[in-house]
């Protein structure tokens, strides 16, 4: 569970970075494309990079690596 690796700020700020990666996109609200953000956001903040930038770095890196898999649209 995230609750046992994380401490409260660095949960506050995934949180804060999936709503924000996720809010405005066309797909933001799919439960796989959120998965996919998130599930970057937390690799990103185990290996110690926890500041809410870094984690939306992370985020935006997972959409882009979506839409390359998608292929043109």
């Amino acid at each position: 569970m995230i609750s046992e690796h994380f401490d409260t700020r660095t949960r506050i700020n995934m949180k804060l970075a999936l709503d924000r990666v996720c809010r405005h996109r066309p797909h933001g609200e799919d439960h796989g494309f959120r998965r996919s953000v998130a599930e970057n956001i937390i690799r990103c903040a185990f290996s110690g990079r926890t500041g809410i930038g870094q984690l939306v770095d992370a985020g935006e890196r997972a959409v882009i690596r979506t839409r390359a898999e998608r292929g043109p649209a």
